[in-house]
């Protein structure tokens, strides 16, 4: 119980800290959440990962068990998110909702700021080769979903492409791989850059929650999608690290991110396509609430 009450205040209580700052900025003075959000995507979050890969040392037995890991449970949360519609009798639009919700996690973030948190640049390098493969299944099977084959193959790899952490992520790989390191004045302002992702992302969480409306709560099928990411996820996870075999800090990153709230990327998604953004939007707000409570549990069974 005191390992429980001292992962709550030194991981959940700044992290809500710093979500209430964002909601009640909102509350107070709207905010344009979309220049933060190009910011941290453009900026800040590449730095951070390009400063926390080049002082990393992993090998290629973690990157394939985490691109395995994640591929396995993308197939297996898509099959259980369709079977659950199917047995509900949802309709098309809320299916596309329950399915995202329940693939995606709110792994870049919120997952790498929790991670930086809880196990510094270490842990924090590992996730980010995670978030790298999530972004790519979101930009191509989360586009997919959400629009039904509405977009190309082109336009989604376009999108990929665009995004700056893939190159980050490259850069920083392959400074891993030759052992060679950013030259000290550029590290410097990478470093500094870095740090300030994981504020800024947490205060556009904030200011999202403060932007939910709760009118739809009663809805059966909110509290199915909340059941399957805080219920039925971290015991598949659980399953598919034991037959993988990754134990150590691997297994806790990828529980922790995988387990994570899910993706408000989806509710974006969902706006775009015409899919039940409510739906996923309850979701993500109340699997994101619930969080401060149950991640530091999460992090300690991991």
């Amino acid at each position: 119980m005191f390992a429980y009450f001292h992962l709550l205040t030194s991981i959940s209580v700044p992290i809500l800290i710093i979500c209430i700052c964002g909601a009640l900025l909102q509350r107070k003075r709207p905010v344009d959440t979309k220049l933060l959000a190009d910011i941290s995507l453009y900026i800040l979050a590449p730095a951070l990962i390009l400063s926390a890969l080049s002082e990393s040392h992993f090998t290629g037995r973690n990157v394939f068990h985490i691109f395995a890991f994640s591929i396995i449970m993308t197939a297996v949360l898509w099959l259980v998110a369709i079977l659950t519609s199917k047995i509900l009798k949802l309709p098309e639009r809320s299916t596309r909702a329950l399915t995202l919700t329940t693939v995606f996690s709110n792994a870049n973030n919120y997952g790498l700021p929790v991670l930086l948190l809880a196990f510094g640049h270490p842990g924090f390098s590992l996730g980010a080769v995670y978030v790298i493969g999530q972004i790519i299944l979101m930009n191509l099977l989360g586009m997919y979903i959400a629009s039904r084959s509405e977009m190309s193959g082109k336009q989604s790899l376009t999108h990929i492409l665009k995004s700056p952490i893939i190159y980050a992520c490259l850069v920083g790989v392959l400074l891993t791989l030759t052992h060679l390191r950013l030259p000290s004045g550029i590290f410097t302002a990478v470093q500094m850059l870095g740090t300030a992702y994981p504020v800024l992302v947490l205060l556009i969480l904030g200011i999202k929650l403060a932007n939910t409306k709760f009118s739809g709560i009663h809805r059966p099928e909110v509290w199915i999608g909340v059941s399957l990411r805080l219920i039925i996820v971290p015991i598949l996870a659980k399953a598919v690290l034991f037959v993988l075999g990754i134990d150590g800090m691997l297994a806790t990153v990828l529980l922790v991110e995988i387990c994570m709230p899910a993706a408000i990327n989806s509710v974006m998604l969902l706006e775009k396509f015409n899919g039940d953004s409510e739906l996923a939007s309850l979701i993500v707000t109340i699997t994101t609430i619930l969080s401060f409570i149950y991640l530091p549990l999460l992090i300690g069974i991991g």
